[in-house]
């Protein structure tokens, strides 16, 4: 797990003139992340589908720009969102899809 960034580090980063530098780094890699997975979830139509169904409620799924909520909130707190569980449940499902037809054709080449 990566420790969080503390006072003293943002101070550091600041001091060095790398502050810019660094959140402009991490917007971008959140930015890809989150890329990522609303191309994956929105290649599934019958999983995108689920992107308008409560708990996550979008208007209709190409809404969803790929973001989901941290785990815990600034203050440490556990992040008591009901969209989280369920949007981490269908990228999950999205990946699972996208491995299974290698897992599939590695399996046939066993057999063979």
């Amino acid at each position: 797990m990566i420790s969080p960034l503390t006072y003293d580090d943002v101070k550091g980063l600041k001091a060095d003139g790398e502050l810019g530098k660094f959140i402009k780094f991490h917007m971008g890699e959140a930015q890809r992340a989150a890329a990522h997975r609303r191309g994956l979830v929105l290649r599934y139509p019958d999983i995108a589908a689920k992107l308008a169904q409560p708990p996550i409620g979008f208007s209709t799924p190409d809404k969803w720009n790929g973001y989901i909520p941290p785990s815990t909130d600034c203050t440490g707190a556990m992040n008591t969102a009901r969209c989280r569980p369920a949007l981490l449940a269908l990228v999950a499902e999205a990946e699972r899809r996208l491995r299974q037809p290698q897992e599939t054709a590695a399996e046939l080449e066993e057999a063979a």
